[in-house]
Parts: C-alpha cells; sequence; structure tokens
C-alpha cells in the first residue's frame, strides 16, 4: 500500500513538471519567434524548464542568425511562476473558506436526501396550497390572497412557504437570531384580520405600527411608558367586574399573570388568591370603586372589610361573606392567601401604571366585540425586569380578548371567525405567565384563534408554566420552526430524531500485499439528516421547518428590508421613531422640572 501511494504521487510530480515546462517552453517560443521571426527547436521535453533554471541556452537549437533572448524568457518564466502560484494560493485559500463557510454548509444540507423536495412543498406548503382551503377558512371573503390563509414562513426550493392559518406555530430562536428582522415583523405586516402581539422590545412596534395603522385601529397598551407612543391605551381591569362571571376570570387571570401558582407547590395558594381577587374586582366595580380602592383592599386584609360591606350590599349573594370567613380565618392562613394579593396589587403603588390602569372620560373605551370587527391590532408591551409584576393585568386583557373571540366564534357559522384572531406572542414567556396559551394552542386554530408563540428556548416555557404545560405547547404547535445558536442539548436532540435519518454510502479501498491488488466493499449506513452540531450551527439566513406529519423543510429566511414594499415599511418607521423620540425627550424635560 505504501509502495503505490509513492508510486501515485511520483506520477502526480512528473506530470506537474511536465506541465510547468510545456508552459516554459511556450513562453521561450513565442519570445524567440517575437526577436528573431522563426521558432527555436527544443532538445527535450524538459528544454523550457531547464532554460528557467539554468539560463543555458544548450536546451535549445536558436534559429540561425539569431541569439536566444535568454534573459527576456528568464524574466517571463519568473513573472509567469509567481502569477502561478499566487493564483493557486488564492484558490486554494478561497476553497478552503468556502469550505468552511455558512453557504458550503447550507448547500451541504440543501443537497442532503430526507429534506422535503420541492413537489412535496408545492403540494402541501405553497402559496397554491393554503389557498386551496381559502373556502373553508374565510368563505367569506372574495379573492382571498395566499397571506389571508396562512402565514409565510420563508422560501424554500425556490418557492414561498406558507402554513394554514388553522396552524398554531411555534418559533424558537435564542437571542439575536433575527426572529423579529426575518420572521415576525413580515407576520405582524400581512396579518389579515384583528392582529394581538407581544413585545418586550420596541423594535417589532416601531417597524409595523404605522403600517398597521392603514388597515385598522391601533392600540399601544403600554403601562410601563417603554414605547414613546404618545397617548396608550389605558384599560381599567374593574371595568366589566360587575359580572361575577368576568370578575372571575379576570382575577383568575391576574393571579396567573404574576406567576404565582406555576409549581404545583404554590397552585393551591393561587388558587386561593385568585378567589380573594375576584370579590375585590366584584365589589370595585358594583360600588363604583376606582384603582386606588383595589390597591388598598389587596395590601391589606383588615381594609378588605370594606369590600365585604360592598358585596354584601350590591354583590353577588354570599360573596360577601365568603370574602369574610376568608379574612376572619387563621392568621397563617390569610397571610399565605394575601401574599399572591399583594402581588397582584403591588404595580398599582407605581402612579404611572396605576394612571395606565385608570382610563378617563376623554380616552376611548376598549371594546374586544369592536376590535375584532377588523384589522386592528394591539400592542401589549412590558419589559423583562418588570413586566412580571404588570403581567397579571396584561394578561387579563389578553384573556378578556380572546374569550370574547371564543364566544364570537360559537356563534358564527362553522364556530369559527369570520375574521381570524391572530395572536404573535413574542418574548411571551418574559413577560407574563398566560394560562390560556396550552389551550389556545390546542384548539384555537379551529375557531379561527392562530397562535404564533415565539420562545429563546423550550427550557424558558417550562420556567414561565409547568414542564408538562411546556410540552403541550410544543406538542400543539403543528408548525415548529427552529433557528441556529440554540444550545440546550437534550432538546436539539429531540429536534435530531424529529427530522429523520439519511442513508450515507460509504466507500472502503484496501490493499493486499498477497495478491498485488485492492478490494473495495461498499457500507450503507442511516445517520441522522442533521445533528446536533448542525442545527446549532445552522446561519441566521437559514431556518427549520417540521410540520405536522412532512418532512423537514430548510428555509430561506430573508429580513423585512427585502421585502417589495420595504421603502414604505422604511418612512413609516422613521416617521415613528421621530415620534417616539419627540415623546421621551418630552418626558425628560418634564422629570427634569419636576426635580
Amino acid at each position: 500500500m505504501r509502495n503505490a501511494s509513492l508510486g501515485k504521487a511520483a506520477a502526480i510530480g512528473f506530470a506537474v513538471l511536465v506541465t510547468i515546462s510545456a508552459g516554459c517552453h511556450a513562453i521561450a517560443t513565442l519570445l524567440t519567434t517575437a526577436t528573431c521571426g522563426t521558432a527555436p527547436d527544443a532538445t527535450g521535453i524538459f528544454s523550457g524548464l531547464s532554460l528557467a533554471l539554468t539560463g543555458s541556452d544548450t536546451a535549445y537549437v536558436a534559429p540561425v542568425g539569431c541569439a536566444l533572448p535568454i534573459g527576456l524568457i528568464r524574466a517571463a518564466d519568473f513573472a509567469s511562476f509567481t502569477v502561478l502560484v499566487v493564483a493557486a494560493v488564492v484558490a486554494a485559500v478561497t476553497v478552503r473558506r468556502y469550505r468552511q463557510s455558512d453557504r458550503a454548509f447550507v448547500d451541504d444540507l440543501r443537497t442532503r436526501p430526507g429534506f422535503a423536495a420541492a413537489s412535496e412543498i408545492k403540494a402541501h406548503l405553497s402559496a397554491r396550497a393554503v389557498l386551496k382551503r381559502a373556502t373553508q377558512l374565510r368563505p367569506s371573503l372574495a379573492g382571498p390572497k395566499a397571506t389571508d390563509v396562512g402565514w409565510r414562513v420563508g422560501r424554500s426550493r425556490g418557492m414561498d412557504v406558507f402554513v394554514s392559518i388553522e396552524d398554531s406555530v411555534a418559533l424558537e430562536g435564542p437571542p439575536r437570531s433575527g426572529k423579529g428582522y426575518r420572521v415576525l415583523i413580515s407576520a405582524i405586516l400581512d396579518w389579515s384580520g384583528p392582529l394581538i402581539t407581544t413585545s418586550t422590545t420596541n423594535d417589532n412596534l416601531t417597524a409595523t405600527h404605522r403600517m398597521r395603522q392603514t388597515r385598522g385601529d391601533v392600540h399601544v397598551f403600554d403601562p410601563q411608558g417603554l414605547t414613546g407612543i404618545p397617548h396608550p391605551l389605558r384599560v381599567s381591569p374593574v371595568t366589566g367586574c360587575e359580572d361575577p362571571l368576568v370578575a372571575i376570570q379576570r382575577g383568575d387571570a391576574i393571579i396567573t399573570g404574576t406567576a404565582l401558582g406555576a409549581s404545583a407547590t404554590n397552585g393551591e395558594w393561587a388558587q386561593a388568591s385568585g378567589t380573594v381577587l375576584s370579590r375585590l374586582l366584584h365589589a370595585a366595580a358594583v360600588g363604583g370603586r376606582d384603582i386606588g380602592d383595589l390597591y388598598d383592599w389587596g395590601s391589606s386584609p383588615s381594609l378588605a372589610r370594606n369590600a365585604v360591606d360592598i358585596l354584601r350590599s350590591d354583590g353577588t349573594p354570599g360573596w360577601g361573606d365568603s370574602l369574610e370567613a376568608i379574612i376572619a380565618g387563621d392568621e397563617k392562613l390569610v397571610s399565605s392567601i394575601w401574599f399572591g394579593v399583594q402581588g397582584a396589587v403591588a404595580p398599582l403603588a407605581v402612579p404611572q401604571i396605576r394612571e395606565a390602569l385608570t382610563p378617563t372620560r376623554a380616552d376611548r373605551t376598549f371594546d374586544p366585540s369592536e376590535f375584532l370587527q377588523g384589522e386592528n391590532t394591539l400592542y401589549l408591551i412590558g419589559s423583562a425586569s418588570g413586566a412580571s409584576a404588570m403581567g397579571g393585568f396584561l394578561g387579563a386583557l389578553l384573556d378578556d380578548i380572546v374569550d370574547v373571540a371564543r364566544k364570537k366564534a360559537l356563534a358564527s357559522p362553522g364556530s369559527r371567525l369570520h375574521q381570524p384572531l391572530g395572536l404573535i406572542l413574542d418574548e411571551i414567556a418574559n413577560m407574563f405567565r398566560w394560562g390560556n396559551l396550552p389551550r389556545t394552542m390546542a384548539d384555537g386554530g379551529g375557531r379561527g384563534i392562530c397562535t404564533f408563540v415565539v420562545l429563546q428556548a423550550l427550557s424558558q416555557a417550562e420556567t414561565s408554566w409547568s414542564k408538562a404545560e411546556a410540552d403541550t405547547i410544543w406538542a400543539a404547535a403543528t408548525a415548529k420552526i427552529l433557528l441556529g445558536g440554540a444550545s440546550h442539548v437534550d432538546h436539539l436532540r429531540d429536534i435530531e430524531a424529529l427530522l429523520g435519518n439519511r442513508e450515507k454510502r460509504r466507500t472502503q479501498r484496501s490493499w493486499s500485499t498477497n495478491d498485488f491488488g485492492h478490494n473495495t466493499s461498499e457500507h450503507h449506513e442511516r445517520i441522522p439528516l442533521m445533528s446536533v452540531d448542525e442545527i446549532r450551527r445552522m446561519p441566521p439566513t437559514t431556518g427549520l421547518l417540521a410540520y405536522r406529519n412532512r418532512r423537514g423543510v430548510l428555509l430561506d429566511l430573508a429580513g423585512w428590508d427585502e421585502r417589495a414594499d420595504a421603502g414604505r415599511i422604511r418612512a413609516s418607521k422613521s416617521v415613528t421613531e421621530q415620534e417616539q423620540t419627540s415623546t421621551f425627550a418630552a418626558r425628560a424635560r418634564t422629570e427634569g422640572d419636576a426635580s
């Protein structure tokens, strides 16, 4: 085997020398002809190389009466050899960089058997495929577009990839992986119907606010004043709680949004705290009280006795007595129950937040039923640090709208909303624990409530919800989109298994010294379509789609600035940014004057 390798190397070396000599001979012939008018005669196949190396003219027979221009020939040989070496080095570096580049990595992925072929994408995930279901999903819509009945999630095999709006979508990508820039902003802009979208930053809002205003009313619920949008929405949690059922639902939603009850150890206390808070909300509503009273009652069991009197005189029968029984119970038990209530009303101590939850007569009343009538938009904004306190109130507002949407769907033909409600829940796990998310992911699509949840990692959902609920959210997502950069190995192994395997053929050659020959054997092995490391290494312009029972789809992801309407988006984004800057500057001046 060693002798064979040496022989192969010798053959290659001989071929290289012959090629170089031929090049040198061509240069010598060209320059001699130009000087003497006649080509010289070479004495051997290595005459050109000999002349270049030694400068001796014995390797050639010069034309009669003319000497070879040896200096010129050797200079040309050296220049040509230098260019050749430089070109070879550049080519080698280019090839090496390509092999180590994202482009080569993605090109290799595209050639692997196991990903969905163009025919499969066209049949199940193309614009034409989702439009086939338009008569069922949007029967009253004449001449629908693909974005009216589907989420566009990228491109693959040269065509746009859509998933139906009745599919629940889970997008998983670590911070700075381009979720908003490459996916969410386009999803917000394209959504046809009422839309609720959450975020901890202004990126999505700034890029889409003005564009959504051209389609319907836009509301921004920003209790912490993070957006710089003038005249944000004001919504009172007390409004509507005259109805005891609304009071119960809202109390539970506010407590759940504070993350109390996320674990089994405090689940019972969360339920009891929700019961108390629902009584306090009902008392405030029927007694004509405001947020200040709700804060006082929720902060102290002794002050909550005022709510007992209101409930006994004007509230639902029995509610006053039940609240009185809780307050008069064991001191340790009351303290544990009130711990959750105090946490829920704690944000009301902040004047800015209290103002956001106290609508004035000049403020337009937010009506969920009216919101669901057109292509209106609601932005729910909260910071990752402070939103855990405000999360209960954000979750309660989201719960109110979704509950109205469910009732409206049940009263509609086919038990489906005429205009589907879109929920693009970006960073929701960093904002609040929405208790109805698992249920909405599982059955909302059939009612026209279409959920697009965005997570940094599945473990993030396990922290906000329970592990079982996080698994339910992931399993209920009929369309799962994964971006590169994830680092949770166990979850990546699940993705690896979800994508399936591919068959790889490996040829092995062996030499036999006894038989003076070689044997060739072919092995077939099944390996993962993508390994854990390859899934992690996906560049920002590439994503994975696992859709229902179809094969995995390799997605090409483009930023919103590559859209056809990118110019309009930039212009509207610039106007919104100027508006935000002015608002923040005015706020800074006001705070400066106050100090």
